[in-house]
This record gives C-alpha cells, structure tokens and sequence, in this order.
C-alpha cells in the first residue's frame, strides 16, 4: 500500500470503531481529521499537534494503527535535538482494510463452537 487514502482508512476504522459504539457519520468525520493531518504523506511531526489531536493520535496508536518514532539531529555546538513523528501502521491498516481480521474472529466464533460441542454443557 503506497498511499492511505480515505477510503482505507475510513473502512478500517469502521471496522474497528462501528463495534465499539462509534456511528459512521463520527468515523467519517475523524478519517477525515486524520487525513488533515497526513494528506499524502506517511508521517506527521509531533510538535505541531495540540494536546486534543494528541489524545486522538494515542487513542490510535493503542488500536494499532499509528506508531511514533523519532529522530536526532545534531545542532550546533554539539547539541542534540530530538524530532517526534507519527505515522501509519500500513501493514496493520492493510490487513484490517482486506478484512483478513474478520475472518480470524469468525474462526474464532467456530473454534469456540467446536469446543463446546465435544465438551458439553458444563
């Protein structure tokens, strides 16, 4: 995946946030938050962000789709600063996207089934 546009990444994070209570009009509203952000580019720098968009970035990170990293860059006189960055987890957003989780929480559902089948009630 070359470029996260908003399609992806309103599928992903419909698919992740529907379940947990979010309507579609606010994932709608916060891929296109997100994508303000990013534009076209795969990272975002730290400090240009306020406290608020930093909780959604976090709240992102956790679910997995956002990491941080960072840079040092040697200033004059030996000092070194240190640049903060966000950017896209594309393979986790990938593989969410191709619904290839849904299927494993499917498995899952059937696994669950086939075990109580042979074991019983208990």
């Amino acid at each position: 995946m070359e470029v996260v546009t908003f399609e992806i990444l309103f599928e992903t994070l419909k698919k992740l946030l529907v379940k947990r209570g979010m309507d579609i009009k606010e994932v709608k509203d916060l891929a296109f938050y997100i994508l303000s952000f990013f534009g076209f580019g795969d990272y975002v720098v730290d400090n240009m962000l306020a406290p608020s968009d930093r909780h959604v970035f976090n709240m992102l990170e956790e679910m997995g789709i956002l990491r941080t990293f960072e840079d040092e860059v040697n200033i004059t006189r030996g000092k070194i600063w240190r640049i903060h960055y966000w950017t896209y987890r594309k393979d986790v957003i990938e593989h969410i996207f191709t619904g290839e989780e849904e299927e494993e929480e499917e498995n899952l559902e059937e696994l669950y089934d086939k075990i109580f089948k042979e074991h019983g009630e208990i």
